[in-house]
């Protein structure tokens, strides 16, 4: 992130160093909490389907939802496990397709600015 910055920081006149600054903080912060948001909620989703129509509503919230009313339905506790573990599992891959992608475009648009410069 510091090379991103400090080529941002170095093509931006003296006089608005610190409104440029201020914009790269304020979108590091907006784009953390929406990736939080966009992976959370495909976390959610997976869990959600991956859990049993006949598991109380509680379960299909959260895992947290789920081992509250384990005790009544033997074997909800492994399944939301299951179910947990499948939504990490697809937030974690979205999320470095996400950031490979994000590579990529950073990779190409560095190598179109560097270019011009030289």
């Amino acid at each position: 992130m510091s090379q991103i910055m400090d080529l941002a920081m170095g093509t931006a006149p003296v006089e608005r160093a610190g409104s440029a600054f201020s914009l790269m903080e304020t979108g590091g912060a907006v784009v953390g909490a929406l990736g939080m948001a966009v992976l959370g909620s495909i976390g959610t989703a997976i869990h959600r389907h991956e859990m049993p129509g006949s598991a109380p509503a509680a379960a299909h919230e959260t895992l947290g939802g789920a081992l509250a009313v384990a005790d009544r339905m033997p074997g909800l506790a492994t399944t939301a496990r299951e179910a947990f573990t499948s939504g990490m599992q697809g937030a974690a891959i979205a999320g470095a397709v996400l950031l490979a992608g994000t590579a990529g475009l950073a990779a190409v648009t560095l190598r179109g600015a560097a270019a011009g410069a030289g």
